[in-house]
């Protein structure tokens, strides 16, 4: 019994003293990992990405009003598809004006849910709200606001209740501000419809080569397509100027030298390699806030001999750390710095941003797959595109709205309502055709009123058809003409529907009644001459184009490549089917041998109608008479159509010293000749018809057209008296003869 005891007493203490070093053992572990082993780690698992998008990110950069008794729009903001968003809010700016003493009522929704509802009947004020959004992933990938602005007129009769002076105006800088897991961000595609509305396209320090430098511009182009502005970001170099801001920088990493050097505030030049990684590594600062990146080597190898001089600073001030930097380095970068290999696109991380990574050979080849068509088939992190995708052609040259962005579907409609589409004429336009017609599908529910809907089809802001409805519920064509003068590279057609409320003496509250826009409407291509104007030379661009560049743009492409992108966009250049080429000397005289846009480029041939002398004087011809002789101002350029031989392209020249700095896309009106700054298009004109008369000639009927225009519409009696005299002579000169 004894000896039981003793052997249960040496088991309890062998026990307590397993326990005594499993106790001690964590401590140990976590005495072994130091300090900055620890910061290391914590800036590893910190994946969350911070965004902002303003309604002015999406091309809305005028307050929207809402005016009408019953007025409603909705705003897509676009989110990751698929990824949850945390510390989602939405700050929705806007004030109201109440002219008319009428009862105002403000209705704000998130993807179809009401949120928040307000009385607005003071003279004017705030209508200002802070929205939290939940967290739910949205496989749309865009959260939905919804704005329903109500204005009720109290009358002792019933009288006309619109109020012109009761309106709500939403401002621009309305935002939705969240967070995500980039680690949840796990296809191409998605990370494309999540970008922000000013996009970094990462590419390397110094002198780009020829095709880095021609994926950058095919990728902004692209960007420019679906509405973003393009920003260049190129990797710093040692003895750049870097703005810190307010850099966060923890504690235990103060103790590297690289890091120790960024504990400021302004400018900082940067000393050596480093500093770079370790900027890289903090990724805070704007100098790597990139979204997309050119896969060229020498990227690749300055963001590894960065990381490597970092790497050694570690390593000498604590080797135990050395670790927890090769385990970040591998999740944040290693995947980045791997080979082009196959794969066109990869979506990896590149220090604490996610990047979509284009191989820079095969830039053209991807940006295909992130048109409408093909986005959607984007589900992997590495794709890659054997040919080109491409918008499918139609052989009849009829293209559906649906392939175009428009989305059919129905709205209702109480008093006018609007649907609309956006396309570059280069998206439809190929082998010569230009959309010549539209065709809209429409139905309509009838409504109260006894006065049919109207409904108005506008090409660019131009009215080109309009017709009544039966309003039966049944399909109904309009069916209009585009004219020439109404083609840009850039393209809108919208279609607005009106209709007449009833109220029925106010014994009835008017009532929106359903209409839709159908999957079948459609544009039609022809071949047709083309104008040497700005519609012309898109329609051109479309099917090939030669990008003429000096070696001087490769030189600075953070000053450059901005003026290539707008204008190759605005010009309706097609990042799919357009040849790069870079000459090394201006001096010497290009030949083109196909339709091309040149970037202060001499061209064989050419007659320039805006030019500079050598006193700095602005010259603008047409033939042979000055029409403008002005002193040359900076932050100008002149783009003009030119013919070289059987060719025809534009020509881009910065006029003065300095060239603009486009704040926003360029939009090229009716004309061959522009004069632009940096709020874009200052002029446009033609300088081979400054009067118009031309085009006024080209749209005057032709044929039998001619006969239907009211002031020839005496000349048809006239030939029918005509036609009377010769019979009765020639009857009378039969009777004579016999």
């Amino acid at each position: 019994m004894k000896s039981s005891v003793t052997v249960h007493t040496g088991a309890l203490h062998a026990l307590a003293c397993g326990m005594s070093l499993l106790a001690v053992t964590p401590v140990f572990a976590v005495a072994a990992e130091s300090p900055l082993s620890q910061a290391i780690s914590r800036l590893n698992a910190d994946t969350r990405q911070q965004r902002v998008i303003e309604l002015r990110d999406l091309g809305i950069d005028r307050p929207i009003i809402l005016n009408a008794t019953d007025a409603r729009r909705e705003l897509y903001l676009p989110v990751p598809a698929g990824v949850p968003l945390t510390d989602a809010t939405l700050n929705f700016d806007a004030s109201y004006l109440n002219g008319e003493a009428g009862r105002n009522t403000l209705l704000l929704s998130l993807d179809g849910y009401p949120v928040r509802s307000l009385g607005l009947n003071e003279g004017e004020g705030d209508a200002s709200a802070v929205l939290g959004v939940d967290k739910a992933a949205r496989d749309s990938g865009s959260v939905r606001l919804g704005v329903a602005w109500s204005s009720i007129i109290s009358r002792v009769q019933c009288e006309d209740e619109r109020a012109i002076g009761n309106v709500l105006r939403i401002d621009p800088h309305s935002r939705l501000s969240y967070s995500f897991d980039a680690a949840q961000l796990q296809d191409v595609g998605a990370a494309w419809n999540a970008l922000p509305g000013k996009p970094g396209i990462l590419v390397a320090p110094g002198a780009l080569s020829s095709a880095s430098y021609d994926a950058a511009w095919r990728l902004g182009v692209a960007l420019e397509r679906i509405g973003k502005q393009a920003r260049i970001v190129p990797f710093p170099s040692v003895k750049d100027s870097i703005e810190l801001g307010d850099l966060n920088i923890p504690a235990e990493l103060k103790q590297i030298p690289a890091f120790a050097s960024l504990d400021g505030k302004g400018l900082h030049t940067l000393d050596d390699a480093a500093q770079i990684g370790a900027l890289l590594m903090l990724g805070q600062t704007p100098a790597f806030n990139a979204d997309l990146a050119v896969n060229d080597p020498q990227l690749l190898k300055a963001v590894k001999d960065s990381l490597d001089a970092l790497q050694a600073q570690v390593q000498a001030q604590d080797a135990s750390a050395i670790n927890a930097f090769e385990q970040w380095r591998e999740r944040h970068v290693n995947d980045a710095l791997k080979g082009s290999g196959t794969d066109n696109v990869r979506l990896a991380m590149l220090g604490a941003h996610p990047l979509l990574l284009i191989n820079q050979d095969a830039a053209g080849k991807a940006i295909g797959l992130f048109t409408a068509a093909w986005n959607k088939l984007a589900r992997t992190r590495q794709l890659t595109v054997g040919e080109e995708a491409n918008m499918p052609l139609s052989e009849d040259g009829r293209v559906a709205l649906t392939r175009l962005g428009g989305k059919p579907g129905s709205i209702d409609v109480l008093a006018k309502s609007d649907w609309s589409t956006s396309f570059p004429l280069g998206s439809v336009a190929y082998d010569g055709r230009v959309p010549v017609s539209a065709s809209i599908d429409v139905s309509a529910a009838p409504g109260a009123s006894g006065t049919p809907p109207v409904v108005s089809l506008f090409y660019n802001d131009y009215l080109i058809g309009a017709r009544q409805l039966d309003a039966d519920g049944q399909k109904e064509r309009i069916e209009a003409r585009i004219p020439r003068y109404a083609l840009a590279s850039q393209n809108t057609l919208r279609v607005s529907f009106q209709r007449q409320p009833v109220s029925d003496l106010c014994e009835e509250t008017p009532q929106a009644f359903p209409v839709s826009v159908l999957p079948s409407s459609h544009v039609t291509l022809e071949k047709i001459a083309l104008d040497s104007d700005f519609s012309g030379m898109a329609a051109r661009f479309a099917s090939g184009t030669q990008v003429l560049v000096p070696q001087s743009y490769l030189d600075r492409p953070a000053s450059s490549l901005p003026q290539v992108i707008r204008i190759a966009s605005a010009s309706g250049v097609s990042p799919l089917h357009a040849d790069f080429k870079v000459s090394s000397d201006t001096t010497t005289v290009v030949t083109p041998d196909k339709s091309f846009l040149a970037f202060e480029m001499p061209i064989k041939d050419s007659t320039e109608s805006v030019q500079v002398n050598g006193e700095g004087h602005l010259l603008i011809n047409h033939k042979e008479q000055t029409l403008l002789d002005l002193k040359s101002l900076n932050h100008l350029a002149a783009l003009q159509v030119v013919d070289s031989g059987s060719q025809h392209g534009l020509i881009y020249r910065t006029l003065g010293g300095q060239a603009p700095n486009f704040a926003r896309p360029v939009l090229l009106e009716r004309g061959n000749v522009t004069i632009l700054g940096d709020s874009g298009s200052l002029t446009t004109f033609d300088a081979k018809d400054p009067t118009g008369s031309q085009m006024i000639d080209d749209q005057e009927p032709k044929g039998l057209d001619a006969w239907r225009k009211p002031s020839a519409l005496w000349l048809i009696p006239a030939a029918v008296i005509a036609f009377l005299v010769l019979l009765l002579a020639g009857r009378r000169a039969r009777r004579n003869r016999q």
